[in-house]
C-alpha cells in the first residue's frame, strides 16, 4: 500500500500569494508552484484551482530513499533536534529547496539554448559578410 500525502501553502511573497503544492510519497517528493496574484486568495478561488486546474501543475520531482515514519516520537527530541537544525544553516524548507534546484536546472537549459542561437546567428552574419565581399568582387 502506498500512502500519498499532500498539502498546499499559501505563502506571501511581495507582491504575489503564490500556492506551494507538495507530495510526499514512499519513494519520491514532488513540488509545484502556482501564482495567485496579488490580491488574497479567497478559499473558492483555491478550491477551484485544485478541481480544475490540479492536472496542469508542472511537478519538480526528487527521489527519495527512505519511507514515512509513522511511530510517535518524544516530543522533547523532536525539540532537541528542530534547535538543533535551527543552530546549522537555514536554506529554507523543502518545498523551497526543491523549486530553487528546478529554477537552477531551467536557467542552465535556457543558457545553453540562448548559446546555440547565438552561436547560429554569428555564423549567419559571417555568411552573409562573405557573400556580400564576394558580390563586390565580381567586378560589375
Amino acid at each position: 500500500m502506498i500512502i500519498i500525502k499532500g498539502s498546499l501553502t499559501v505563502v506571501y511573497d511581495p507582491p504575489f500569494y503564490k500556492g506551494i503544492f507538495e507530495e510526499e510519497t514512499q519513494y519520491s517528493y514532488r513540488v509545484a508552484q502556482i501564482n495567485f496574484g496579488t490580491a488574497l486568495p479567497k478559499t473558492r478561488l483555491i478550491y477551484l484551482y485544485v478541481t480544475e486546474h490540479y492536472a496542469d501543475l508542472v511537478f519538480y520531482e526528487q527521489r527519495q530513499n527512505i519511507g514515512f515514519i509513522l511511530q510517535h516520537k518524544n516530543p522533547k527530541r523532536l525539540q532537541r533536534l528542530a534547535r538543533k537544525s535551527v543552530k546549522t544553516d537555514f536554506k529554507g524548507t523543502k518545498a523551497q529547496q526543491a523549486l530553487q534546484r528546478q529554477q537552477q536546472n531551467r536557467k542552465k537549459r535556457s543558457k545553453k539554448q540562448l548559446a546555440v542561437i547565438n552561436k547560429n546567428n554569428e555564423l549567419l552574419q559571417y555568411k552573409k559578410k562573405k557573400a556580400k565581399r564576394l558580390q563586390k568582387h565580381k567586378g560589375h
